[in-house]
């Protein structure tokens, strides 16, 4: 016997469709993004016409609609047409039946399902976004326009440590020929590899639809080869082999975790030999350069060594002063034209934020949530404040330890061997690298890092900085080891 009411029914119905979005929500964004905020909604009550979440704060209901609003919305449309509206507890107190529907202080999600933007599809209530094999419906295409289109040639700010990198892909977008194959685009997380693979293929669909493009992250590579060998036999491996083969341009991100796993990295040099051979142009992204991938074959580094590799580098002041002057420009035309922030502000956050492009939009997007959500002007001293909240804060420094176990896990070597009297090369130079990093990213002084090597003398310590000075000059290996370390050390 069915215990549900009528006016239950509404709301029994929102609430398992509820937790399926709240999961698809948890794979689409990922565990942290997900905890951090759409997980902190929970389901008021429903009508016929009208769900009601509820979020713990202001602050938080406003984040969510901005940041998340549209992925909300076009996940519940695809199994409901209801509309969604956001808000407080007390927003909803009095709500009864349809009532209520978009209370003073609530916040509209239908807004983002429009039809300039995202119009209107049947529902599709099986729809289920489990692994990396998800996103396959309409709906959850949409999902992905979302998502990367603002990764564009013009939204990509060129500076000297980049520009090879995008001219290479304005090439590899522009020609069919690869007169450089495969292409590696290498640098440590956050440097902007990611926009310039979405940008190409951005291109690509609007200039030269019929070129058949076919971007994968590493996690999707991996799980579908994966399950291709889990598969139905032969056949499953084959339709594997022919979806990143039977392509005109493969595109790969983050190729260096392919490396995790043997078997996929066989196969993902039989795909670079396929392609490559039968003149299809290649184009992957890598946080090191391939000689540092260490878990990668020989066969492996040398074949991506064969094409053409292209370093995206640390952005410069200049560069960072302005891809702070886009961020503001975009925001201005995305939600908030009066956003105005001082050229002193602008210059301290740029000199300040002396790390990747993401870091500089993330402290940004931080700088201006706390102007808006506080009702404060963006000032040098409001700018300033928000960073010494923040993890930003020029403080928060790596300690002499850290530094040691980041190396010791990047080079491949032990916290004995690193603090060991070995002289062999192999475990010198990692431990003189340490020791550079120790005197560049500390305020330790060079008797007290010497003796937290081992006890060695200040002069060994002065020895290693000049020495790992010179040889990144010279070593592109060495120089990405330790540039991994340092995006290590930054997470």
């Amino acid at each position: 016997m069915n215990d549900v009411t009528p006016k239950q029914q509404p709301t029994q119905s929102a609430r398992h469709i509820w937790a399926d979005v709240q999961s698809d929500l948890k794979s689409l964004l990922g565990d942290n993004a997900h905890r951090s905020w759409t997980a902190r909604l929970s389901l008021h009550s429903a009508s016929e016409s009208v769900v009601r979440l509820i979020a713990p704060s202001k602050f938080v209901s406003g984040r969510i609609v901005n940041d998340y609003g549209r992925k909300i919305q076009t996940l519940w449309s695809a199994r409901d047409p209801r509309q969604i509206v956001v808000g407080l507890a007390e927003d909803f107190k009095d709500a009864v039946g349809d009532a209520a529907a978009a209370p003073a202080t609530g916040l509209k999600l239908a807004a983002f399902n429009d039809a300039a933007t995202l119009p209107s599809e049947p529902a599709a209530p099986n729809l289920q976004i489990s692994g990396p094999q998800a996103l396959s419906s309409p709906a959850a295409a949409r999902l992905r326009d979302v998502r990367t289109d603002r990764f564009t040639f013009d939204n990509f700010v060129v500076g000297p440590t980049n520009e090879l990198a995008h001219a290479v892909a304005r090439k590899v977008t522009a020609s069919r020929s690869s007169q450089y194959n495969p292409v590696v685009i290498h640098g440590p997380h956050g440097m902007g590899k990611t926009h310039l693979l979405h940008a190409v293929k951005n291109q690509i669909e609007l200039d030269d639809p019929e070129r058949r493009v076919h971007m994968i992250s590493s996690e999707q590579f991996v799980a579908s080869f994966v399950t291709s060998v889990r598969g139905q036999g032969r056949s499953a491996i084959e339709t594997f082999k022919r979806s990143m083969r039977d392509v005109d341009l493969l595109i790969i991100d983050d190729a260096h975790f392919i490396a995790d796993k043997p078997g996929s990295q066989e196969e993902l040099l039989h795909t670079l030999i396929s392609l490559v051979g039968d003149g299809r142009q290649v184009l992957l992204a890598t946080d090191r350069h391939p000689h540092a991938i260490t878990k990668a074959s020989d066969r492996l580094k040398s074949y991506l060594c064969g094409g053409l590799l292209c370093d995206i580098g640390p952005a410069d002041y200049d560069l960072r002063r302005r891809i702070l002057d886009r961020l503001i420009e975009g925001k201005r035309m995305s939600g908030n034209p009066q956003l105005a922030m001082p050229e002193q502000a602008r210059d301290h956050l740029a000199a300040r934020i002396n790390a990747t492009p993401r870091d500089l939009e993330g402290a940004f997007n931080q700088v201006v949530a706390r102007s808006e959500f506080l009702g404060k002007p963006l000032t040098l001293e409001s700018v300033q404040e928000a960073l010494n909240h923040s993890r930003y804060n020029n403080g928060m420094r790596p300690t002499v330890d850290k530094i040691q176990k980041a190396a010791a896990k990047q080079f491949g070597i032990t916290m004995d061997d690193m603090l060991s009297k070995r002289r062999a090369r192999a475990i010198a130079r990692p431990r003189q690298a340490a020791m550079y990093l120790a005197k560049t990213m500390t305020t330790r002084s060079l008797p007290d890092i010497g003796r937290r090597f081992g006890g060695r003398d200040h002069t060994t310590v002065i020895h290693a900085v000049k020495r790992i000075e010179e040889l990144r000059a010279q070593d592109p290996v060495l120089n990405a080891n330790i540039e991994a370390v340092v995006e290590a050390l930054k997470s």
